[in-house]
This record gives C-alpha cells, structure tokens and sequence, in this order.
C-alpha cells in the first residue's frame, strides 16, 4: 500500500490520522511516524544508501529488502520488507544535535547517523556507513541518586545484574575502543552477581539512561541503600556504590569513578 492510498483512506476513517515526516540534513534517511485513525502507530525510516551490513533477505519477503527499519510502540525494530516508500519531497528537517519526540518514540540525528528508540527501549541505528537494531533492556527496576545524575537499571532474576548510567561521564575518562557494533559511550559501568564491574564502552541504545527508564526510576535517598540479589547499592552526597558477593563492584561521582 502506497504512502497517498494509506492518507486517502484514512482521510475516510478519521481525521485524526497523521503522518509526520522528517528527514536527516545529509537527505539520506527519511522517516515517516504513522498515528491516529483505524491504522496501527509505527515509526519506519528509509534510508536511501541501503542498511549496511544487510542480513540476509527472509524467504517470507516477497518485496524490496533492506531499505530500512521499521519500529513499533513496543517491539524490536524489523528491516524493511516494502513494496511502497513513506519518502515525500522537502520533508523538514531534523538537525544534527537535536531530538524528536514522536508518540512512543523518541529519534536523535547526528553527524554519525539517526538512532530511534521506542517505550521498550527497542530501537535502531541507521547511518551510511553501518545500520542496526538493538534490544531494549529486560529490566525487574530502576533507581537513581536525588540529583538525578545517575540513574540504574537492575535485573534482580537468578544472578542479579546493575547497570548505571552517570549523565556528567565516568572520571577519568576510559579509553575508547573500537566499537564493532554499537557507538562509543563514557558514561555506563555494568556489575553483576560475581565478578568485576566493567565499563560498557560500546552500546547501541542510551541503556539506563533512557528517557523512559530515568521516569520510572525511583530515587534512592542519601544514605539509603538498595539490596539486589547478590548486589548491595548504597548512596551518599559522595556518590553511588555497588558491590556484590565477591568483594567487587564501582563507585561513581561527578568527580571521579573507579572499579573495586
């Protein structure tokens, strides 16, 4: 079905259908955001140089393979399987630097490519030079410090996991790495039930510090501790610590963070 015969129709289901377009300043990627009437809200983006690298085309896909993604509200994102386009002409544009807000959907440009995420934290990467999908995070809670600077997402099933994100970055810096898949971050740190903690250097989503995920965080208090499974949290005005049942975990402050 063809983007026009999509908007005639629904022109007759209600006037509340939409399609917000928007594209990237480079003109490469074009997204179209789907809502209102009797059709389902889905955000699809094409981009004109092809996903790269591209998987494998589906016997199931009968159409054009690989032009894209497409994101529901809540699932993982899919490669595009079309026989039609959303691309209409002088769409606006969203500049780099900034983001977007698009119901259940949230898609930031930048001069490394467009990234769009869902309310599942379920999203992709699309760029000229690499494209993915990534998975949202299977998360039992979050909590973060009362300045909001760190914000935690745990997994408390079987052997319990934490991952933080500190908003004004991990001091020092870690060193960069080259990422394979994902972008480079200075500003998560990962520990679980055993084991060191470890800086997560690549990632394809804003992890915990996701909009949706800081929301729902609730404040763990000055003084305050959080016991997750095997893992112990505690926060004072001098920073966040983790530890778990090895004796290992972080610390993490504006002014430095560290690894034990």
């Amino acid at each position: 079905m063809v983007v026009a015969a999509l908007v005639a129709l629904a022109g007759q289901a209600s006037a509340a259908f939409r399609i917000a377009h928007f594209r990237t300043p480079s003109g490469n990627i074009q997204c179209g955001y789907i809502s209102g009437g009797s059709f389902p809200t889905e955000l699809r983006c094409e981009i004109r140089s092809g996903v790269k690298p591209l998987p494998p085309k589906p016997r199931s896909c009968e159409f054009d393979w690989g032009g894209g993604f497409f994101l529901s509200p809540a699932g993982p994102a899919r490669v595009l399987c079309i026989s039609d386009t959303i691309q209409v002409p002088n769409p606006p544009v969203l500049p780099y630097g900034t983001t977007r807000q698009l119901g259940p959907y949230r898609c930031s440009s930048s001069t490394a490519g467009l990234r769009c995420t869902n309310t599942s934290g379920y999203g992709f990467f699309l760029s000229a030079q690499h494209s993915y999908a990534f998975k949202g995070q299977v998360l039992s809670g979050a909590f973060k410090t009362p300045s909001g600077n760190i914000v935690c997402g745990y997994d408390a099933r079987a052997a319990a996991s934490v991952e933080c994100g500190i908003k004004s970055g991990l001091r020092p810096r870690p060193k960069a790495i080259q990422c394979q898949a994902g972008d480079p971050t200075d500003k998560r740190i990962s520990l679980r039930g055993t084991g060191r903690a470890t800086f997560v250097l690549c990632a394809g989503d804003p992890g915990p510090l996701l909009p949706q995920v800081e929301a729902k965080a609730a404040v763990l208090g000055y003084g305050a501790s959080k016991r997750i499974g095997a893992i112990g949290c505690s926060s004072r005005t001098t920073g966040l610590t983790c530890r778990n049942a090895s004796g290992h975990g972080f610390f993490l402050s504006r002014e430095r963070s560290y690894t034990f």
